[in-house]
């Protein structure tokens, strides 16, 4: 049957279709065999190939059904983002084929929060058995074997775990417990990770957020002098006059442009201000109000105009300064909504659950984000690892591959470069 490995019997009524995705492209059915054999019986082994070559080529991915639920469950637990196998850059993606999805395992999977810790395994069976056959049931303890208090339990079909929810969440309080009895479904293995990634990057970001602030909060008492010295130099684009302040403030030059950059903002907010103020950074609004005004971009002498015109950094302000400024404003100042050169990066290393709005929002704080893609194999539909993002200003891009470029995501750290012009790979 196409190379794949049948058997005469038949599996198990609850037998699970996997696909398993991250294969190499020259292992056949018997190789795969092989390593799926160790977690139980095979029924069948089918590979993906492409029937418009000649020899058909695999396509790098399979479907495996075991003779048994159990033999799967533990293949997928012992592979699935785990296993690396020869020649490939990413570990085994191994889940339930779509056609299975309608009964898979976390559909019918409860947690059951606030149970008493006097309650055993039996005790659990008998309070849920009324909803329905029920295939696992368990409670989790401590390493001292003692309970923690809650439990899961697996039902046979969906609904007999809604019904379960729909009569029990919140029906009693039980004995040594503070709150009613919580039933819900079970976090999937996905929910887990997004949520552990989706903390871990907020933790960063903060982390991140903290040490730019950190370079800030003295610019409210800067001197006239110093401001002066900053806006000056700003506006004559010259590095060079930052050696003096660089080893006074301890910044790299980077940083200094951005500092540099709000200086120029609350001058032009103090000289555009009815009333004199001696916090130049108290109103940060007003200074971003200055730069985001078409007279202060467009008028030659302006002092906020030549700090865009050097540093055309309104996204390194919003990161910097913490402030939301309207579509509308960036776009005017822009002109346009083409990203620049030097304002698109290549990432890679991406987790394999990202999709665009997760990298749209890890990188939206350096500036304003005008696309943000990962890519998607057609044909197994599973991320590439790796995605774009323009901005529509170069300053941004390089502030996200300072902060990005390194940045460790689970188990992966992230690469962040600029990406190539088309011209770049030209020899004239």
């Amino acid at each position: 049957m196409n190379g794949a490995l049948d058997h005469s019997d038949q599996p198990d009524p609850d037998a699970i279709k996997m696909f398993v995705g991250q294969i190499p492209r020259s292992w056949s059915e018997k190789e795969l065999k092989e390593l799926f054999e160790p977690y139980g019986a095979v029924y069948q082994i089918n590979v993906l190939r492409d029937r418009s070559q000649n020899p058909p080529q695999s396509k790098g991915c399979c479907f495996v059904t075991f003779y048994t639920r159990k033999a799967a469950l533990e293949a997928q637990n012992a592979l699935h983002n785990i296993k690396t196998l020869p020649g490939m850059h990413h570990p085994i993606q191994m889940k339930p084929a779509d056609s299975e999805k309608s009964n898979a395992v976390e559909d019918r999977k409860l947690f059951i929060g606030m149970v008493s810790k006097k309650c055993n395994e039996n005790d659990i069976r008998v309070m849920f058995s009324p909803f329905g056959q029920i295939e696992e049931c368990r409670i989790l303890r401590g390493p001292d074997g003692l309970s923690r208090g809650c439990a899961f339990v697996t039902f046979s079909t969906r609904a007999m775990a809604q019904n379960a929810i729909k009569a029990m969440h919140q029906s009693q309080t039980m004995e040594g417990c503070s709150s009613p009895i919580v039933v819900k479904f079970a976090d999937t293995q996905k929910d887990k990770e997004q949520r552990r990634l989706q903390q871990q990057l907020a933790q960063q970001m903060q982390q991140l957020n903290t040490a730019t602030w950190g370079n800030l909060t003295g610019l409210g008492g800067l001197t006239p002098q110093y401001l002066a010295l900053l806006q000056q130099a700003t506006s004559s684009s010259n590095l060079g006059a930052f050696s003096g302040i660089q080893q006074m403030a301890g910044m790299n030059a980077l940083q200094l442009q951005n500092l540099a950059t709000l200086a120029a903002a609350a001058a032009a907010a103090q000289t555009s201000a009815t009333s004199t103020n001696a916090n130049p950074l108290s109103t940060t609004s007003s200074a971003l109000g200055a730069l985001t005004s078409p007279v202060a971009a467009s008028t030659p002498n302006s002092t906020a105009g030549a700090a865009m015109n050097s540093l055309t950094s309104l996204g390194t302000l919003q990161g910097l300064a913490g402030a939301t400024v309207g579509l509308n404003n960036i776009n005017a100042l822009a002109g346009t909504i083409n990203s620049p050169e030097g304002a698109n990066l290549f990432i890679y290393h991406l987790p394999q659950e990202f999709g665009d709005q997760d990298i749209l929002q890890m990188f939206m704080p350096f500036g304003n984000v005008i696309s943000a893609k990962v890519f998607i194999d057609k044909q197994t539909n599973l991320s590439k690892c790796f995605g774009f993002v323009s901005y529509d200003n170069p300053v941004s891009a390089q502030a996200a591959i300072q902060a990005m470029n390194g940045f460790q995501i689970g188990m992966k750290r992230l690469k962040v470069q600029l990406k190539r012009s088309k011209n770049d790979s030209k020899p004239y």
